[in-house]
């Protein structure tokens, strides 16, 4: 190529570059855009984000009251990007655009430390890591992780360069703002600054001290306010640490006992258990503080198992193992048949390739500044460590591994070319060692077997039929228990309105799992709703028997025989059925309207009386457990009822009529006309209001 021409090449280089790369993001996103298990609606962590986006949009700026429960900053950036273009689509645009940016600062980093050419391996190695395209076409917070990290890491690149505290205070400043969407974060930070120290950069140390502040600054102010704690954490921390340290923990994300997987049901019921724990009502940081101190006294108390387990994480977080957290990257790069199939880079060619190129930069260098630089990765690895292991948290180390594998690239050719047959054959030994370790099977889930599963059950809620068997039969050939497959999709079915198409699915989870009371709980409830009430008996009881949602099962199994024919039964049964929690107002009232529907007013009356007890402000139930406190003849505690319930409501003419017959039965016949008159005020029309009045004026 002459001169000129290759001066018009190199002038056009990056550009080309930039825009192929920003091209295969963009297919990759069009192509998971209309994915069914990525939709706003399809739950887990994408929803939950973009409801909160969408209560910051309608003006809930501090989303209040309380301490945030999830890492706040994303919430933000997708409500101001939503707020220009009111489209998702824009919002996944704006991802890759910050993707792509990641891949630019990763170039400059490998520049700055090793030269030009190993910046554009390393910049490719980013452009062909498949988890970070995967991760910024998805709507959560993972999405901004790579470019965070790159941005944060580059300050940090030229302040340790040029050695100015103004690039120490943005090096800071980006590390804070990063720890609003990755708390981790904070703890890497915290140990850099520690060894600027050691290094005898404290003017350093201090500018970077003093720009994490100011970064943390807007969240610790709002948390002030809001929730009158000066702090700049979201409340989720504690029990985060308490699932990777606790009795039962192996590493990765293990369901705690009574708390719901998800983000809204950890927000409730990790309040439930810490309260029902201490004894008594706490805020947002007392909970998160329960779980803190219950994961710090098991370690306190088991310091070798827990020297284990934190070891094992460790070599978790240095391993290729997918470990998925609600998204399983295997299965959207194969099953779902993306481009990311072809981006082929990951953790299996990084972590041995990276660890390398670490090694050799500091080996070459010889000076502090990289290997400050480079000991993010040790520390950020403690600080997923520290909690649990997961792909999507352990994301931002890849961004350190990119630039240190471009150098590693670079050595290994330079190397190659000068013939220095020990230096390659010593790179090639580390390296082959290293991804042995990193790719050593660990036999961990990759939740592909979960994805096709959750594949099959969202067909059926959207009635794809055809789509559920066909996911069901993909998931059966790879999950380790295929009836809870069955299961599953059959209870999604059922859910959906079709019980006869559940029927099958849940007999054959019950056939391949005849020990699991679930489904017996599940196939009862189907042949309830296919009309087949005396069949579903036994399934029902057996449920019960086991207890399996005594408070549902137990109802649902006096529905059954009622309808079976066998109402003396039914009686039996639901006068020992009790909601799963004493404040479920709504399960109480559901109950009294099954025993008055049976004509068991005492019955009726007490479920009728729980229901207020636990939620008294609630108007109907007050009319309700009035009205069969009178049916019972108890007209004075009927009347004190309905006196309550016009109170709730003085403008409902029916409680005003039911309020005057109770008085009328009690001879209170003044009474019973002021009422009688008002519900005829109120309601012109209402006849059996007149023609009460026309009686108790005679």
């Amino acid at each position: 190529m002459s001169d000129p021409a290759a001066r018009q090449f190199a002038r056009y280089q990056i550009p080309m570059c930039v825009a192929a790369l920003f091209t295969i993001k963009c297919a990759v996103m069009w192509q998971l855009k209309d994915h069914i298990l990525l939709q706003q609606d399809a739950g887990l962590d994408t929803s939950v984000y973009l409801k909160l986006t969408q209560q910051v949009m309608a003006g809930d700026i501090a989303l209040g009251p309380g301490l945030y429960f999830v890492s706040p900053l994303y919430i933000y950036v997708a409500a101001s990007i939503l707020a220009v273009a009111d489209s998702v689509i824009w919002l996944r645009l704006v991802q890759i655009v910050f993707g792509t940016a990641s891949v630019a600062l990763i170039w400059w980093c490998g520049r700055e430390w090793a030269g030009s050419r190993a910046a554009w391996c390393a910049a490719g190695l980013a452009s062909l890591t498949g988890l970070f395209t995967f991760y910024e076409a998805l709507l959560l917070q993972a999405a901004i992780d790579p470019f965070l990290t790159s941005l944060a890491l580059a300050a940090l690149t030229a302040a340790l360069t040029r050695s100015r505290w103004t690039w120490f205070l943005a090096a800071g400043a980006a590390f804070g703002i990063q720890s609003l969407n990755r708390p981790n974060i904070l703890i890497a930070a915290a140990g850099l600054i520690v060894l600027l120290l050691l290094s005898r950069r404290s003017r350093g140390a201090a500018a970077m001290v003093a720009g994490l502040l100011l970064a943390l600054a807007p969240v610790t102010i709002r948390n002030g306010l809001v929730a009158d704690d000066w702090s700049p954490l979201s409340s989720h921390g504690g029990l985060n640490f308490y699932i990777g340290n606790n009795p039962a923990a192996d590493g990765t994300y293990v369901m705690i006992p009574s708390i719901t997987p998800s983000i809204v049901g950890q927000q409730q019921d990790a309040r439930r258990v810490a309260e029902l724990a201490v004894g008594h009502e706490l805020d947002d940081a007392g909970i998160s503080s329960h779980f803190y101190r219950s994961a710090l006294q098991w370690i306190r108390e088991h310091p070798w198992p827990a020297a284990r387990l934190f070891a094992r994480k460790l070599v978790y977080v240095f391993n290729s193992a997918h470990l998925s957290l609600n998204y399983s990257y295997p299965f959207y790069a194969y099953d779902a048949d993306t481009a990311l199939r072809a981006l082929a880079v990951g953790p299996w060619l990084l972590i041995p390739l990276g660890l390398t190129g670490v090694a050799s930069l500091a080996w070459t260098r010889r000076d502090g500044a990289f290997c400050i630089w480079a000991a993010f990765i040790p520390l950020y690895a403690v600080a997923v460590a520290a909690f649990f292991v997961s792909e999507r948290y352990r994301l931002p180390l890849l961004v350190p591994l990119c630039v240190a594998s471009g150098a590693a690239l670079d050595s290994f050719s330079s190397a190659l070319a000068s013939r220095r047959w020990r230096r390659v054959g010593a790179l090639l030994g580390l390296i082959g060692l290293l991804g042995l370790g990193a790719n050593w099977p660990l036999g961990l889930d990759d939740a592909r077997a979960e994805e096709r599963t959750r594949m099959a059950e969202r067909s059926a809620m959207l009635n794809r039929l055809d789509d559920a068997e066909a996911w069901t039969a993909k998931a059966e050939e790879i999950h380790p228990t295929p009836g809870v497959v069955h299961f599953r999709v059959g209870r999604a079915l059922a859910v959906r309105g079709r019980p006869v198409a559940a029927l099958s699915h849940l007999q054959e989870a019950a056939r391949l799992d005849p020990d699991r009371p679930e489904t017996s709980y599940a196939l009862g409830q189907a042949l309830m709703d296919a009309g087949r009430a005396s069949e579903a008996v036994p399934h029902l009881r057996r449920a019960l028997k086991a207890g399996v949602r005594p408070d549902l099962a137990g109802f649902d199994l006096a529905r059954a025989l009622d309808a079976a024919g066998d109402r003396q039964s039914a009686l039996q049964v639901q006068q020992d059925v009790k909601p799963a929690h004493k404040d479920d107002a709504a399960s109480w009232y559901q109950m009294g309207q099954l025993a008055q529907q049976w004509g068991d007013s005492r019955l009726a009356a007490r479920y009728y009386g729980e229901a207020v007890s636990a939620a008294p402000g609630a108007f109907d139930l007050r009319q309700r457990l009035g009205l069969m406190l009178a049916l019972l003849g108890d007209f004075e505690a009927a009347v004190r009822e309905l006196e309550r319930a016009v109170k709730l409501n003085p403008s409902d003419a029916t409680a005003r009529l039911n309020l005057a017959v109770a008085c009328a039965q009690l001879g209170r016949t003044n009474d019973a006309r002021v009422q009688a008159r008002e519900a005829l005020r109120l309601d012109p029309g209402y006849v059996k209001a007149r023609e009460l009045l026309k009686a108790l004026e005679k």
